[in-house]
Order: C-alpha cells, then structure tokens, then sequence
C-alpha cells in the first residue's frame, strides 16, 4: 500500500490550526491559497480524489507524532475530505485503501502540521510628570514602553497535486496555508475547520454539486 503514497507531510509536531474568519469567534490569523493557472484544465476534468494518511505512507517518511497529534491529523484530513466533497470543489472522495494501480484518484491531497516560536515588541502606555507653562502637570500616556512577547505560531498547509508519475515528486496544483498564534479563542477543531473550508472556498473551478 505505501506505493500510493503522494506527498511528503510538512511539518512534525501537534499545530492548533488557523482561519481568517469572524475574529470575535477564533481570533486567528491569516490564509493564504496559490494555484497554478496552466494546470485549469486538471481542476476541470478531475471527479475524485483521495487524501494521504499515515496508513499509505511509508515509516521513514511520517513525522514522529505522539497519539494526539496523529489524531488531529486524522481530524484534519477527514475535514479536507468533507470540504473536497461540498461545493464549490464537489469531487468524489476515493478511500485509499481502495486505491490501485487501475484506480487511481485525479487529485491527492494531505495536510502538513507545525508550530514554530515568534515573537514581537508590544507598547504599554505609561504615565509621567511634564514641566509645562503653567508648571508641573500629570500625563496618563507621558511614553510609550515596548515590552517583547513570545508566542507560538500554528500553521496548517494543505496541498493538492496530481498522482505520481514515475519517480519526480508530484505536480503540486494547490495549496493553502493557514496560521494562527496558538491558544486565542476557539477549540483546535473549529480553527482547523473554519481554516479547511476557507482555502477550499478559493477552488479555481468552483461547482454546484448534484
């Protein structure tokens, strides 16, 4: 089975995914989907696809997760498979264990996890005493004090490409990429779906389904 395998996953630890959407629900970040123009012709004539799981790729080439973060894995890809199956993609999902030689899915696709350390200077308005015309005065903001905040980044990437072809590595068609600092508002499975849905929301063939 692991001959089907189709994309090396990014990244090797446990991400709280991202979105953009309704700050005041998840307070996340940003995402950002590219798709090569020349390859229109495969989003229109694809019907199927199927997603890449741990059980179809080989050992040496799957991160090293624990429990948990091989089932947020399993969660996002069963996200990507309910996204890929409603509009505006609207393929039709082939289970890969049900993958063969003679049949084979038009699209792949798979999710790549990671969380990396970022960090930045906030400003904290502090008060101070002024000498002024009239002398001594109180200022509530007299200056601004930057303090430096570490804090992890999510991220969520998820590519789409054609089936593999001889040896080269597959033909990437599209890709989203989601981020968010961890921990602000909303559980990890609603950031990971509202993330999943707006990259698939970008599709360059949008579709109505039967």
């Amino acid at each position: 089975m692991h001959r089907y395998f189709a994309f090396v996953l990014l990244g090797a630890s446990f991400v709280l995914a991202a979105s953009c959407a309704d700050d005041t629900i998840v307070q996340t970040g940003s995402v950002e989907v590219q798709s090569n123009p020349d390859n229109l012709g495969d989003f229109q004539s694809a019907q199927t696809f199927s997603v890449v799981t741990s059980d179809i790729v080989p050992p040496e080439s799957f991160p090293d997760l624990d429990d948990n973060q091989r089932a947020f894995t399993d969660t996002v890809n069963q996200l990507i498979v309910e996204a890929m199956q409603a509009e505006p993609v609207c393929l039709t999902f082939i289970d890969p264990e049900k993958v063969t030689d003679q049949n084979q899915p038009d699209l792949w696709a798979a999710n790549g996890v990671a969380r990396d350390a970022n960090g930045g200077y906030a400003y904290e308005c502090v008060g101070g005493w002024w000498w002024g015309y009239w002398g001594w005065y109180w200022d509530s903001c007299a200056d601004w004090v930057p303090t430096y905040v570490q804090y992890d980044v999510g991220s969520l990437l998820i590519p789409v490409g054609l089936p593999i072809v001889g040896d080269p590595p597959p033909d990437l068609i599209f890709a989203g990429l989601a981020q968010s600092i961890v921990g602000s508002g909303g559980d990890p499975e609603t950031k990971a779906r509202q993330a999943v849905q707006l990259i698939f929301a970008q599709w360059p063939d949008p579709r109505t389904c039967p």
